[in-house]
Protein backbone atom coordinates (compact mmCIF):
# COMPACT_ATOMS: atom_id res chain seq x y z
CA UNK A 1 0.00 0.00 0.00
CA UNK A 2 1.40 3.72 -0.91
CA UNK A 3 0.47 6.03 1.52
CA UNK A 4 1.50 10.11 1.43
CA UNK A 5 1.08 12.34 4.27
CA UNK A 6 -0.08 15.98 4.47
CA UNK A 7 1.08 18.82 6.78
CA UNK A 8 -1.71 20.32 8.62
CA UNK A 9 -2.92 21.90 11.63
CA UNK A 10 -5.13 20.33 14.39
CA UNK A 11 -7.90 22.54 12.84
CA UNK A 12 -7.64 20.42 9.62
CA UNK A 13 -11.17 18.31 9.23
CA UNK A 14 -9.71 15.07 8.58
CA UNK A 15 -7.09 15.14 11.75
CA UNK A 16 -10.34 16.49 13.58
CA UNK A 17 -12.35 13.04 12.37
CA UNK A 18 -9.23 10.62 12.62
CA UNK A 19 -8.62 12.39 16.54
CA UNK A 20 -12.38 11.53 17.36
CA UNK A 21 -11.69 7.99 16.40
CA UNK A 22 -8.75 8.32 18.00
CA UNK A 23 -10.13 9.20 21.56
CA UNK A 24 -13.64 6.70 21.43
CA UNK A 25 -10.55 3.98 21.10
CA UNK A 26 -8.84 4.80 23.58
CA UNK A 27 -11.62 4.70 25.99
CA UNK A 28 -12.61 1.60 25.05
CA UNK A 29 -9.13 0.27 26.09
CA UNK A 30 -8.20 2.47 28.95
CA UNK A 31 -11.49 4.00 30.14
CA UNK A 32 -9.72 7.96 29.09
CA UNK A 33 -9.65 9.45 25.79
CA UNK A 34 -6.59 11.33 26.06
CA UNK A 35 -8.24 14.54 24.79
CA UNK A 36 -7.05 15.96 28.35
CA UNK A 37 -3.13 16.06 27.76
CA UNK A 38 -3.73 17.60 23.98
CA UNK A 39 -4.80 21.34 23.14
CA UNK A 40 -5.17 22.04 19.82
CA UNK A 41 -5.43 25.83 20.35
CA UNK A 42 -1.94 25.67 21.97
CA UNK A 43 -0.52 24.11 18.31
CA UNK A 44 2.34 26.78 17.50
CA UNK A 45 3.45 25.77 13.57
CA UNK A 46 6.92 27.14 14.23
CA UNK A 47 7.62 24.01 16.57
CA UNK A 48 5.02 21.78 16.58
CA UNK A 49 3.86 19.79 13.50
CA UNK A 50 0.99 17.84 12.69
CA UNK A 51 0.25 15.00 9.94
CA UNK A 52 -2.60 13.17 8.35
CA UNK A 53 -1.63 10.53 6.26
CA UNK A 54 -3.73 9.14 3.42
CA UNK A 55 -4.36 5.98 1.98
CA UNK A 56 -5.85 6.14 -2.07
CA UNK A 57 -6.98 9.33 -1.13
CA UNK A 58 -8.75 8.28 2.44
CA UNK A 59 -6.98 9.65 5.72
CA UNK A 60 -6.29 6.75 7.98
CA UNK A 61 -3.78 8.18 10.40
CA UNK A 62 -2.77 11.09 11.93
CA UNK A 63 -0.47 12.53 14.80
CA UNK A 64 1.54 15.67 16.10
CA UNK A 65 4.43 16.62 18.03
CA UNK A 66 5.11 19.51 20.04
CA UNK A 67 7.94 21.12 21.97
CA UNK A 68 8.75 19.70 25.00
CA UNK A 69 12.54 21.22 25.99
CA UNK A 70 15.03 22.40 23.88
CA UNK A 71 15.81 19.84 21.16
CA UNK A 72 12.95 17.74 22.38
CA UNK A 73 9.95 17.00 21.32
CA UNK A 74 6.88 14.71 22.45
CA UNK A 75 4.45 12.78 20.39
CA UNK A 76 0.42 13.30 21.08
CA UNK A 77 -2.94 11.91 19.19
CA UNK A 78 -1.29 8.80 17.21
CA UNK A 79 -3.49 7.01 15.26
CA UNK A 80 -3.64 4.65 12.57
CA UNK A 81 -6.60 2.68 11.60
CA UNK A 82 -5.00 0.88 8.22
CA UNK A 83 -2.13 -1.47 8.99
CA UNK A 84 1.37 0.05 7.95
CA UNK A 85 0.03 3.27 7.86
CA UNK A 86 1.51 3.75 11.56
CA UNK A 87 4.66 2.53 11.06
CA UNK A 88 4.91 5.37 8.02
CA UNK A 89 3.13 8.20 10.35
CA UNK A 90 5.97 7.84 12.74
CA UNK A 91 8.93 7.85 10.34
CA UNK A 92 7.52 10.92 8.65
CA UNK A 93 6.33 12.45 12.31
CA UNK A 94 10.74 11.91 13.08
CA UNK A 95 11.96 13.10 9.55
CA UNK A 96 9.60 16.39 10.32
CA UNK A 97 10.50 17.00 13.58
CA UNK A 98 14.34 16.46 13.03
CA UNK A 99 13.37 18.98 9.91
CA UNK A 100 12.67 21.51 12.91
CA UNK A 101 15.76 20.49 14.86
CA UNK A 102 14.47 17.94 17.63
CA UNK A 103 17.33 15.65 18.44
CA UNK A 104 14.66 13.50 20.78
CA UNK A 105 11.26 12.18 20.68
CA UNK A 106 9.11 11.52 23.71
CA UNK A 107 5.78 10.05 24.47
CA UNK A 108 3.57 8.51 26.70
CA UNK A 109 0.96 5.79 27.11
CA UNK A 110 -0.87 3.95 29.19
CA UNK A 111 0.51 0.47 30.45
CA UNK A 112 -2.85 -1.20 29.82
CA UNK A 113 -2.60 0.18 25.70
CA UNK A 114 -0.41 -3.05 25.17
CA UNK A 115 -0.97 -2.55 20.89
CA UNK A 116 1.02 1.01 22.02
CA UNK A 117 3.53 0.39 24.15
CA UNK A 118 4.55 -2.87 21.57
CA UNK A 119 3.88 -0.75 18.25
CA UNK A 120 6.64 1.86 20.09
CA UNK A 121 9.12 -0.86 21.17
CA UNK A 122 9.08 -2.39 17.74
CA UNK A 123 10.12 1.17 16.03
CA UNK A 124 12.67 1.95 18.19
CA UNK A 125 11.69 3.59 21.73
CA UNK A 126 13.03 2.87 24.88
CA UNK A 127 11.24 2.95 28.35
CA UNK A 128 12.75 5.81 29.79
CA UNK A 129 11.82 8.47 33.25
CA UNK A 130 8.72 9.74 33.25
CA UNK A 131 8.21 13.48 32.48
CA UNK A 132 6.08 16.87 32.76
CA UNK A 133 2.26 15.21 33.97
CA UNK A 134 2.94 11.87 33.78
CA UNK A 135 5.65 12.04 36.93
CA UNK A 136 4.42 9.60 39.68
CA UNK A 137 1.30 8.33 37.54
CA UNK A 138 1.72 4.94 37.39
CA UNK A 139 -0.69 3.81 34.84
CA UNK A 140 0.83 5.39 31.90
CA UNK A 141 4.57 4.00 30.48
CA UNK A 142 6.87 7.06 28.95
CA UNK A 143 9.17 6.46 26.09
CA UNK A 144 11.77 8.03 24.15
CA UNK A 145 14.00 7.93 20.98
CA UNK A 146 17.07 10.03 19.66
CA UNK A 147 16.42 11.01 15.84
CA UNK A 148 19.55 10.46 13.77
CA UNK A 149 20.34 13.63 11.90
Amino acid sequence: MDFEYKKVTPADDDFIELVRELSASLEAITADTGEGSFAAEAFDADQDGCLVVYADGVAVACGIFRYQAEGVCELKRMYSKQPGAGTYLLQQLETYAAAKGYCQVLLSTRRVNQKAVGFYLRNGYHETQAYGRYLGVARSVCFGKTLLG
